[in-house]
């Protein structure tokens, strides 16, 4: 059974939370905004005002272009609201950012468009030349009372002008013994330059390839490099085991005697190591020794006791072989 205080505290903040609700409620504007309230001040109910971010701009420079529509809902239906705009030879960089804004009784529809041009027809061979744009289109369909009907309506937004200043200007005749050439350029207004990967993550991935590349080279060629003649020679120079025999010796009995062979593995295991121990003296030898070891076919007898003679004759000893 519960306590009557545990009762008393949810009780309590049951009661908080109604309270809190109620207030939000009682202050909510509808929009939850700061923005004041937009006003029309127009008898047809809608507004309309055309502007730029800046009137003056450089060849290649950014201009942010924006229509203003304030209008009150009670006359004009604001979902008809459609704003068309021309601005050759400027184009838009991307679609259009639309923007609305509901107040109590009236609405605020921004349209803004970010516009560059790169083209010819944006130079100027003066010091600066003048453009204007064709006034924007605001359609709207105006509500009726009683039996009048909807009506489609169009109002225009007239653009102001936009000067536009080349970067160079040539000098003139009046300029004759103009010392430099005169460039002109406004950082500020210049776009910011992006990036798909940052300058220091794509230096930390480039020095990560290399690593991987140098460590990549030196793997072959630890693996790749031939022996030395002074590491062959210690290698057949070892006794196998207990029976007094040096690898090469016991490598040269293998291929010419076909008992003591257990499988093609020790034909061409001991061809390779008569070609270690004679490419010291017989070049040719080792070369035919190590083709042989590599061929498809398993070696013949008669085959690898020929290896056998050739090499016993290179490293000086007895040419003759045990009979088959």
């Amino acid at each position: 059974m519960r306590r009557p205080g545990t009762l008393l505290a949810a009780a309590g903040l049951a009661a908080i939370g109604l309270l809190g609700a109620l207030v939000v409620v009682a202050l909510w504007d509808g929009g939850g905004s700061d923005v004041p309230e937009p006003t029309v001040t127009s008898p047809r109910g809608i507004q309309a005002y055309a502007d730029l971010d800046t009137y003056r701009v450089h060849f290649g420079d950014t201009v942010t272009a924006k229509v203003e529509v304030t209008l009150d809902r009670a006359r004009v239906d604001p979902g008809s609201v459609r704003v068309r705009a021309d601005f050759t030879p400027w184009k838009p960089i991307g679609p259009p950012q639309v923007v609305r804004r509901d107040g109590r009784s009236t609405t605020y529809v921004e349209t803004r468009y970010t516009l560059r041009c790169l083209e010819s027809f944006c130079t100027t061979p003066d010091d600066q030349s003048v453009q204007g744009f064709p006034a924007a289109s605001v359609g709207y369909t105006a509500l009726g009372a009683g039996d009048a009907p909807d009506t489609p309506r169009t109002l225009g937004a007239p653009w102001p002008e936009l000067l536009v200043t080349a970067r160079y200007t040539p000098p003139s005749a009046s300029h004759a013994r103009q010392p430099q050439t005169r460039w002109q350029a406004d950082l500020l207004t210049l776009p910011a330059a992006t990036y798909r990967i940052g300058p220091w993550g794509l230096t930390l991935v480039l020095l990560g390839a290399a690593a991987l590349l140098a460590a990549a080279a030196v793997a072959i060629v630890l693996r790749t490099r031939p022996r030395s003649a002074g590491a062959v020679a210690v290698a057949v120079a070892a006794p196998v085991g207990g029976s007094g025999l040096t690898p090469l010796e016991y490598a040269l009995e293998l291929l010419e005697d076909p008992t003591r062979v257990n499988g093609s593995g020790d034909q061409r295991r001991a061809l390779e190591l008569v070609a270690d121990g004679v490419v010291h003296r017989d070049r040719m030898l080792a070369r035919a020794a190590r083709s042989l070891a590599w061929s498809r076919p398993v070696p013949k007898i008669e085959e690898t006791r020929g290896v056998a003679r050739r090499a016993r004759a290179a490293l000086g000893e007895e040419a003759d072989a045990p009979a088959g």
